[in-house]
């Protein structure tokens, strides 16, 4: 490209000339990039992604290290009897799904620890489970109980995360025990959870058609709540479900 300036025209930089410093990135050469830009990604991500990238400070770039994932070593840490091995473990796998590689091999090694009682590793499992439950059913099936257990934990993300991996399974069978969870965490005390379970209506409803009459109740119910956040996510879900896609 030439500038024109004083007269005299200069040469501007050259396409695909190297920056200040003659380096060039390697394309593709470090999974950690995708943290030197956490607020875009955060913004375009999805929403199982944006959980992922922000359950990993920017100080933890090492977990996206392509070049040091090992599936034998992921189980090998979620088989250790130390929480840390575990989180550190769970970690690589969010890491590795963050950009793009498929991690439902370790599904069975994972769901294996989600009736372990640390706050970081639940948080970090339930990221997992949401993301591949619906494609490993059978598995998920029999953690159920460990997901209604968590329905009552202490914590808000716990109790809220639950509900997501219970809704994520899509099986019939279960559609009943689902409902009495979205029931339930449709008054429960904490406005997020009140959210997430709006938004797992979608879910039911996507199994259930015949479920069609109290989802629309608990959504009315839920569009006068106090909090936007809540008013917002039953709109949402009352619109998809009752407007865009009534029963025949």
């Amino acid at each position: 490209r030439w500038v024109a300036e004083g007269g005299r025209r200069r040469a501007g930089p050259r396409r695909g000339a190297s920056p200040p410093g003659g380096r060039c990135p390697r394309r593709g050469s470090s999974m950690a990039a995708a943290m030197t830009a956490s607020t875009p990604m955060m913004e375009k991500a999805s929403a199982g992604m944006r959980d992922i990238i922000s359950a990993l400070s920017s100080s933890e770039a090492r977990y996206f290290d392509e070049e040091r994932f090992s599936e034998a070593e992921i189980r090998k840490a979620l088989s250790d009897s130390g929480t840390d091995r575990k989180i550190d473990g769970m970690k690589r796998i969010l890491a590795a799904v963050s950009v793009g590689r498929d991690a439902s091999p370790l599904f069975p090694d994972v769901v294996k620890n989600v009736s372990f009682q640390s706050l970081e590793l639940k948080k970090l499992i339930y990221i997992y489970l949401v993301q591949y439950a619906e494609n490993n059913r059978d598995l998920a099936l029999l953690s159920i109980n460990s997901f209604q257990k968590d329905l009552s934990d202490r914590s808000q993300l716990v109790r809220a995360s639950a509900l997501r991996a219970m809704a994520s399974i899509k099986v019939l069978e279960v559609v009943q025990l689902v409902m009495v969870a979205v029931r339930t965490a449709s008054s429960d005390m904490s406005p997020y959870v009140r959210k997430t379970a709006a938004q797992c209506m979608i879910k039911v409803y996507a199994v259930d058609a015949d479920q069609f009459l109290e989802l629309r109740g608990l959504l009315l119910k839920l569009m006068s709540d106090h909090e936007v956040q809540v008013v917002g996510s039953a709109i949402m879900a009352f619109h998809h479900i009752v407007v865009a896609r009534p029963p025949p």
